[in-house]
C-alpha cells in the first residue's frame, strides 16, 4: 500500500473514531438529560423515606451521563484533531514513496539558500552595509548535514532486498515496499516478550498481524536477535 493511501485511511480512520466519539457524547448528553425531566423542578432529597436511595441512584446516573458526554466530547475533538494533523502534515516521511526525491529537492534549496547569503554577504561588507548574522549559515549548514545524512541513510536502506527468515518458530520478513522489518510469531508473545519487543521499538500491526518497526540494519538485527529471545 503506498504512503499516501496510508495516510488516507489514517485520517479516515481518526475521522471515524470522532465521529463515533461525538455520537455516544450527544447520547449521554441526551439520556442525563431525560433523567434530570424525571426529577420535578427543584425536588430535595427526602432524607430517611424510603425514596432517599433510588433519588441518590436518580442523580448519581444523572451526573455519570453527563460527565461521561463530556469525557467522550473531548475525545471526539482529540481524534479530529489528529485527522487534521495527518492531512496537514507536510514532513517528509521515509515510508514516502518519493522521499528520497523530496530530501534532493529539499537539499537543492537549501544550498541555494546558502549560496545567496554568502554572496549578499559578501558584497554587503564591500558595502559597508549590514549583512545576515553569522548564526543563519550555521544553522543552514546544521539543517544540510542533517538531509544529506537522511539521503545516505535512506538510500542504504533502500538497496536492502526483500526476505523473510525463519528463526526457530519466528518468521522474519522483510518488506521494503512497506518500509517494514516484522515478525511472526506462531502464538502471541509472553508478557516479558512483549515488553522486550516494544523495549526495541517494535509494535503490534493488527492489519499485518505482525509486530513491526521501521527498517533499518540495526532493526533488522534486533528483529534476529528477538526471534531467538521470545521465542
Amino acid at each position: 500500500m503506498k504512503y499516501k493511501e496510508k495516510q488516507e485511511l489514517r485520517a479516515a480512520r481518526f475521522r471515524k473514531l470522532a465521529h463515533k466519539a461525538s455520537a455516544e457524547s450527544r447520547n449521554r448528553w441526551i439520556a442525563s438529560n431525560r433523567l434530570s425531566d424525571m426529577i420535578p423542578m427543584g425536588q430535595p432529597i427526602l432524607v430517611g423515606h424510603h425514596s432517599e436511595r433510588m433519588h441518590r441512584r436518580h442523580l448519581e446516573k444523572i451526573h455519570n451521563n453527563m460527565r461521561k458526554s463530556i469525557e467522550l466530547q473531548d475525545k471526539a475533538e482529540y481524534y479530529a484533531d489528529r485527522a487534521k494533523a495527518v492531512e496537514n502534515n507536510t514532513a517528509i516521511s521515509s515510508d514516502c514513496d518519493d522521499a528520497i526525491q523530496k530530501l534532493q529537492d529539499k537539499l537543492a534549496k537549501l544550498e541555494e539558500r546558502r549560496t545567496k547569503i554568502k554572496e549578499y554577504n559578501k558584497k554587503a561588507r564591500k558595502e559597508g552595509k549590514d549583512s545576515y548574522p553569522s548564526y543563519m549559515l550555521s544553522n543552514l549548514g546544521q539543517n544540510i548535514r542533517s538531509v544529506k545524512q537522511r539521503i545516505e541513510y535512506l538510500n542504504k536502506v533502500k538497496a536492502i532486498p526483500d526476505s523473510t527468515e525463519q528463526i526457530g518458530d519466528v518468521e522474519v520478513e522483510i518488506n521494503t515496499e512497506d518500509n517494514r522489518v516484522r515478525l511472526h510469531f506462531p502464538d502471541k508473545p509472553s508478557a516479558e516478550g512483549r515488553t522486550k519487543l516494544k523495549r526495541n521499538g517494535f509494535r503490534w500491526s493488527p492489519y499485518n498481524s505482525a509486530w513491526q518497526r521501521q527498517i533499518s540494519p540495526v532493526a533488522i538485527r534486533l528483529a534476529k536477535d528477538l526471534a531467538k529471545e521470545v521465542s
